[in-house]
């Protein structure tokens, strides 16, 4: 894994410090003055996702494409959400060779050059941040910035945000984020794993749809639209009442006040 250096990654430092801080500190102290406002939505039926972020900013979130498919090493679920005009953008991997240990930070980045090789080029920080409870590794690329962490045995996300992005948004939306992933469910099945670990000389699929794939994921890119999210239609609130409760209650410690998702 690449690491930051002094030569250009006073970007990467600033950003990290900030998360870093929010990742310690929580945002607990300037949540007594805000009205916060919750978010969920499925990552079609294998995940659910949520976050908050202050009420003023309400209006800048908008719900832009959902995609699902193949890559050279597994399947992926991916979204991606405008805040006004800078893109988040959240992937889910499943790789076949992810046998439910827990990656470090090698394995996480590792995973995610697997699902395009264009991140290999990323620069990361080796100081994690926390989310979920699990440790998050952040990187730079170009005007991007990545957090990859595992959410689940046998899954990695890696969530890309467009470096634009309004600061006190994003001081809210790293800290609450949950990815909930069903783990009952998954896109891989045994055939296709073993097609892949057999037919090394030939990827799942050919190259240019991998890249293709991959665009909605790389910042200023234009998504490529499967199907359109709307949080509030997508988000199955009876499937997940369980962790929904738990979020909340979560929430409710964090913020002093209830959630309305």
């Amino acid at each position: 894994m690449k690491s930051a250096n002094r030569s250009g990654l006073e970007g990467l430092k600033i950003l990290l410090g900030c998360l870093v801080l929010i990742s310690l500190t929580g945002i607990s102290g300037s949540a007594q003055e805000e009205e916060i406002v919750g978010y969920g939505f499925g990552l079609k039926e294998y995940a659910e996702v949520s976050f908050a972020i202050p009420v003023e900013f309400d209006e800048m979130v908008q719900a832009e494409s959902l995609d699902e498919g193949n890559y050279s090493e597994g399947k992926y679920v991916g979204a991606s959400l405008l805040f006004d005009d800078s893109r988040v953008s959240i992937l889910l991997l499943y790789p076949c060779d992810l046998a439910g240990e827990e990656l470090d930070a090698f394995g996480l980045v590792s995973a995610l050059t697997g699902f395009n090789k264009a991140y290999d080029q990323a620069v990361y920080s080796e100081d994690p941040i926390n989310i979920s409870g699990q440790q998050a590794y952040v990187g730079q690329l170009e005007g991007q910035l990545i957090l990859v962490y595992q959410p689940s045995d046998l899954t990695v996300s890696a969530i890309f945000i467009d470096e634009n992005i309004n600061e006190e948004a994003l001081d809210y939306f790293v800290p609450s984020l949950q990815i909930k992933v069903d783990e009952a469910i998954t896109p891989l099945y045994p055939e296709y794993c073993a097609g892949i670990q057999t037919e090394t000389a030939a990827p799942a699929q050919p190259a240019t749809e991998v890249v293709q794939a991959a665009q909605p994921i790389q910042a200023g890119q234009p998504a490529q639209t499967e199907t359109a999210v709307q949080p509030a239609a997508t988000f199955d609130k009876s499937k997940i009442d369980a962790e929904v409760a738990e979020t909340v209650e979560r929430f409710e410690e964090m913020f002093g006040r209830k959630l309305s998702f």
